[in-house]
């Protein structure tokens, strides 16, 4: 009995969904005072691409180079 209430349910709201058009929508807001934009605005960065600062590593880049920093044998 629950799969077959569900199942109603289902049709039920496929066929509501199935009635309703986009332009009724707006219409239904048009009458309601709400203005529609006519393009929205853009905003746009300043510079078009970020200027990238170098990565500047002060320390070892590696194991082995971190070992030898330290004075001791990595193998």
């Amino acid at each position: 009995m629950t799969h077959e209430l569900w199942a109603s349910l289902n049709e039920r709201m496929v066929d509501f969904l199935a009635s309703v058009k986009l332009q009724k929508l707006v219409d239904d807001q048009i009458e309601k005072g709400v203005e529609v934009e006519s393009a929205p605005m853009i905003k746009r960065a300043i510079m078009p691409n970020p200027v990238l600062k170098p990565i500047r590593v002060s320390g070892p880049n590696s194991v082995f180079a971190l070992c030898s920093r330290k004075g001791q044998s990595c193998v």
